[in-house]
């Protein structure tokens, strides 16, 4: 797939639409694909974040598989 041909290809059918909401759709589509999930959350989810990938790095945490071999009888039905 060239990609350069593939941008032609999708321009074209673009300037061929004569539907105001499909190209809201589309706006909206590419607008959410640029988005930045980390800019859009809030400051305090942000700092928790941080904070535990910091106390990740130190060592801190529980794997994985600990927590599902805790909680593996409920996760089953």
């Amino acid at each position: 797939m060239n990609l350069h041909s593939e941008k032609v290809k999708l321009t074209q059918l673009i300037l061929n639409i004569e539907s105001k909401p499909l190209i809201k759709k589309i706006k909206n589509l590419i607008k959410t694909e640029d988005a930045d999930l980390w800019d859009e959350l809030h400051d305090d989810v942000k700092a928790d974040i941080q904070l535990a990938l910091k106390e990740l790095d130190n060592g801190g945490g529980t794997s994985n598989n600990k927590v599902m071999k805790k909680y593996d009888k409920w996760l089953k039905k």
